[in-house]
Protein backbone atom coordinates (compact mmCIF):
# COMPACT_ATOMS: atom_id res chain seq x y z
CA UNK A 1 0.00 0.00 0.00
CA UNK A 2 2.84 2.43 0.85
CA UNK A 3 5.27 0.90 -1.61
CA UNK A 4 8.40 -1.09 -0.98
CA UNK A 5 10.43 -0.44 2.18
CA UNK A 6 13.31 2.02 2.00
CA UNK A 7 15.58 -0.32 3.93
CA UNK A 8 15.54 -3.96 4.99
CA UNK A 9 17.48 -4.83 8.15
CA UNK A 10 18.55 -8.46 8.47
CA UNK A 11 18.25 -9.62 12.08
CA UNK A 12 19.12 -13.25 11.62
CA UNK A 13 17.31 -16.54 11.47
CA UNK A 14 14.98 -18.32 13.86
CA UNK A 15 14.46 -21.82 15.15
CA UNK A 16 10.93 -20.96 16.32
CA UNK A 17 8.31 -23.11 14.62
CA UNK A 18 5.32 -21.54 12.87
CA UNK A 19 2.98 -23.10 15.45
CA UNK A 20 4.87 -21.60 18.40
CA UNK A 21 5.11 -18.27 16.60
CA UNK A 22 1.36 -18.16 15.91
CA UNK A 23 0.61 -19.02 19.56
CA UNK A 24 2.98 -16.26 20.62
CA UNK A 25 1.28 -13.74 18.31
CA UNK A 26 -2.15 -14.75 19.62
CA UNK A 27 -1.05 -14.25 23.20
CA UNK A 28 0.38 -10.81 22.38
CA UNK A 29 -2.86 -9.83 20.63
CA UNK A 30 -4.90 -10.82 23.68
CA UNK A 31 -2.68 -9.06 26.21
CA UNK A 32 0.25 -6.75 25.56
CA UNK A 33 -0.79 -5.55 22.09
CA UNK A 34 -4.56 -5.26 22.27
CA UNK A 35 -5.91 -2.33 20.29
CA UNK A 36 -6.78 -0.36 23.43
CA UNK A 37 -3.15 -0.42 24.55
CA UNK A 38 -1.80 1.27 21.42
CA UNK A 39 0.03 4.53 22.10
CA UNK A 40 1.54 6.35 19.14
CA UNK A 41 4.71 7.37 20.96
CA UNK A 42 5.23 4.65 23.59
CA UNK A 43 3.54 1.40 22.54
CA UNK A 44 3.30 1.19 18.77
CA UNK A 45 4.17 -0.91 15.73
CA UNK A 46 7.88 -0.43 16.39
CA UNK A 47 7.62 -1.72 19.96
CA UNK A 48 5.66 -4.69 18.64
CA UNK A 49 8.22 -5.37 15.93
CA UNK A 50 11.08 -5.10 18.40
CA UNK A 51 9.46 -7.56 20.80
CA UNK A 52 8.72 -10.05 18.02
CA UNK A 53 12.25 -9.72 16.60
CA UNK A 54 13.70 -10.47 20.03
CA UNK A 55 11.43 -13.49 20.39
CA UNK A 56 12.39 -14.85 16.97
CA UNK A 57 16.08 -14.01 16.77
CA UNK A 58 17.22 -12.70 20.14
CA UNK A 59 18.14 -9.41 18.45
CA UNK A 60 16.50 -6.00 18.67
CA UNK A 61 15.58 -3.76 15.77
CA UNK A 62 17.92 -0.78 15.35
CA UNK A 63 17.68 2.01 17.89
CA UNK A 64 17.30 4.60 15.13
CA UNK A 65 13.83 3.07 14.68
CA UNK A 66 12.85 2.54 18.31
CA UNK A 67 14.17 5.96 19.37
CA UNK A 68 12.31 7.88 16.67
CA UNK A 69 9.25 8.77 18.80
CA UNK A 70 11.38 10.21 21.61
CA UNK A 71 13.43 12.15 19.06
CA UNK A 72 10.25 13.69 17.65
CA UNK A 73 8.92 14.48 21.13
CA UNK A 74 12.18 16.19 22.10
CA UNK A 75 11.63 18.87 19.46
CA UNK A 76 9.52 21.99 20.02
CA UNK A 77 7.13 20.81 17.30
CA UNK A 78 6.85 17.41 18.99
CA UNK A 79 5.95 19.08 22.28
CA UNK A 80 3.19 21.06 20.56
CA UNK A 81 1.94 18.02 18.67
CA UNK A 82 1.90 15.56 21.60
CA UNK A 83 -1.26 16.77 23.41
CA UNK A 84 -3.15 16.84 20.13
CA UNK A 85 -2.11 13.33 19.17
CA UNK A 86 -2.68 12.01 22.70
CA UNK A 87 -6.29 13.22 22.53
CA UNK A 88 -6.98 11.20 19.37
CA UNK A 89 -8.02 7.56 19.73
CA UNK A 90 -6.05 5.55 17.22
CA UNK A 91 -7.08 2.09 16.09
CA UNK A 92 -4.27 0.28 14.29
CA UNK A 93 -5.30 -1.98 11.41
CA UNK A 94 -6.49 -5.33 12.69
CA UNK A 95 -7.01 -4.02 16.21
CA UNK A 96 -10.16 -3.16 18.07
CA UNK A 97 -11.59 0.27 17.41
CA UNK A 98 -11.40 2.12 20.70
CA UNK A 99 -13.19 5.33 21.58
CA UNK A 100 -13.19 6.63 25.13
CA UNK A 101 -12.23 3.21 26.46
CA UNK A 102 -15.26 1.50 24.89
CA UNK A 103 -15.06 -1.03 22.08
CA UNK A 104 -17.34 0.04 19.27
Amino acid sequence: MLGPPDTVVELGETEVSEEIFMDYLSSLGESTYRGDRYRLFEHNCNTFTNEVAQFLTGRSIPTYITDLPSEVLSTPFGQILRPILDSIHIAPPGGNVINGGRNI
